[in-house]
């Protein structure tokens, strides 16, 4: 019986990730069969070549596409965070040594051949890592070339913000692009993230802090004015009590009536003390003071003096 032969062939073109599977579909090129067996052949080598483009094609359907997130948080504090970001020198999520996780050593700038200019709204900022040796997450990376992040802030209305971060790789020699495959830009934006919050509770604290200090202020200002109100109310209690213990000496004072012709109003209690006037009979007069033998009296017009006890009339 006269053998049959199968060819199967497959495109240089085709990315190298899949060539073992496509060496596999075509391990005997041309392979001496039957009939019998020639269709079971051709179906399994099919089948093996479909796998291999499927399989490629779920590898790379992330490459390029970038990132791209709107946010509430106003424009001017997002582009003040992606300033910050692009300036810290480090591009995270990629590498190209073994035992690290990051790149250290980017600048940032303000323009990039890497990418077209852009034409819409808000402000682009870029980050570049130059002198990097075929970094991880790159599509087909290899050589040396630049690692070039840009981000993309634009102001969103009414009040947010839209941030787009996206990474490429260019060869140094040929100039070849390879797209990320994405973990770049989430790290990165990651990092924007991160320093937001850290900035937004930082706002919190301080907007804390600024109302604990006025509520402190206020409550100083409430002491203030209770202690001044208490100090008013103790003096007002004290000319309170003052004028009560007056009113009880007013009402537990005898009054007194010259019984004598005169009497003499002197200015200490004993006889040979100055005479301030001379009281007629009759004269009523408040008592002050009382010893065995001298009154100390008030007359109607306030003036005072003591008077011997024997030329008064003390009423009760």
């Amino acid at each position: 019986m006269p053998q049959l032969f199968t060819c199967l062939w497959y495109s240089e073109s085709w990315p190298r990730a899949n060539s073992k599977i496509q060496r596999l579909a075509c391990s005997s090129v041309c392979m001496p069969m039957s009939k019998h067996g020639l269709s079971t052949s051709v179906l399994i080598c099919a089948v093996l070549l479909l796998a291999a483009d499927r399989s490629h094609a779920r590898k790379h359907e992330h490459y390029g596409e970038g990132f791209s997130i709107d946010l509430t948080q106003p424009y001017e504090k997002v582009l003040d965070v992606v300033q910050q970001i692009t300036n810290d020198g480090i591009i995270r999520g990629t590498f190209q040594y073994k035992g690290t996780e990051q790149l250290d050593g980017a600048e940032s700038a303000n323009s990039s051949s890497a990418f077209s200019s852009w034409t819409g709204q808000g402000k682009v900022l870029y980050k570049i890592r130059p002198h990097t040796l075929s970094p991880e997450h790159f599509y087909q990376s290899n050589d040396e070339g630049t690692v070039t992040v840009r981000y993309i802030v634009e102001p969103l209305p009414p009040s947010g913000t839209r941030l787009r971060i996206d990474a490429v790789f260019v060869e140094a020699t040929l100039r070849k692009r390879h797209a990320s495959d994405g973990q770049v830009e989430n790290s990165e934006f990651e990092a924007v993230s991160a320093k937001m919050q850290d900035l937004e509770e930082a706002d919190a604290k301080g907007r804390e802090k600024l109302l604990h200090d006025q509520q402190q202020r206020q409550l100083e200002e409430l002491q203030a004015q209770l202690d001044q109100e208490t100090t008013q109310l103790m003096e007002v209690t004290a000319k309170e009590q003052q004028l009560e213990h007056q009113m009880q000496q007013q009402q537990s004072l005898h009054t007194a009536r010259v019984k004598s012709a005169s009497a003499d109003l002197k200015a200490e209690p004993y006889n040979k003390s100055k005479t301030m006037r001379l009281l007629s009979q009759g004269d009523q007069l408040t008592v002050l003071v009382e010893t065995p033998a001298w009154l100390r009296v008030q007359t109607a017009s306030g003036e005072q003096g003591w008077v011997y006890r024997l030329m008064l009339e003390v009423t009760p």
